[in-house]
């Protein structure tokens, strides 16, 4: 028989401070990702690689902790998953929509610039890919792309053969996770203002 777990009570001022303390660590290295991660292929990953990885990973977590600080004071139950997607689409309909709306004004910036990196593992042949230059931007869109983003990256030296070709493909589109992240901690720290926090 399966034990059933309480719910935790939590802090959401420290869920904040969590989540901005990850997005801090993973911001400095956007800046340079353009300059310090090359195209073409890599034997013997560098430090670079190293930091890339923990970017997107502290960039997503970051994220997840947004919406789940979000979910939790707006008392809508957290669900147990680093899905991007679903948590945002567990956040109240009026709320996504404040969400998207603060999103759509970071994001703004990034339009023309480059703001997405790709790492294909396999064979040493140049693989073919979808750079997603005609995908939505839309903050639902770059969440369903990214939904795993967390979970993949963190585990990206491991290497399973993809049943759908030879390449298993990685995708961190930097530059609307950031404007993402930007936009939840704004509204996330709006609504810790508001009131009494721990549930």
């Amino acid at each position: 028989m399966k034990k059933i777990r309480p719910e935790p009570s939590r802090d959401f001022r420290a869920s904040l401070a969590c989540a901005e303390a990850f997005q801090r660590l993973a911001e400095p290295f956007i800046s340079r990702i353009s300059g310090d991660v090359r195209e073409g292929r890599h034997d013997h990953p560098g430090s670079d690689f190293g930091d890339l990885i923990a970017c997107a990973v502290n960039l997503a977590f970051a994220l997840e902790l947004y919406m789940k600080t979000l979910l939790g004071v707006f008392a809508v139950p957290v669900p147990p998953s680093h899905d991007l997607r679903k948590l945002h689409d567990a956040l109240p309909e009026g709320l996504r929509a404040e969400l998207s709306r603060a999103y759509a004004a970071f994001s703004s910036k990034w339009v023309g610039r480059h703001a997405s990196v790709t790492i294909a593992k396999g064979p040493s042949d140049t693989p073919s890919w979808n750079d997603f230059r005609q995908a939505g931007k839309d903050l639902p869109s770059v969440l369903a792309r990214s939904s795993d983003l967390f979970q993949s990256w963190r585990y990206i030296w491991e290497f399973t053969v993809p049943e759908n070709g030879q390449y298993q493909l990685h995708q961190f589109e930097y530059g609307l996770l950031l404007s993402a992240c930007k936009a939840a901690k704004a509204v996330t720290n709006k609504y810790i203002a508001r009131g009494p926090l721990e549930s």
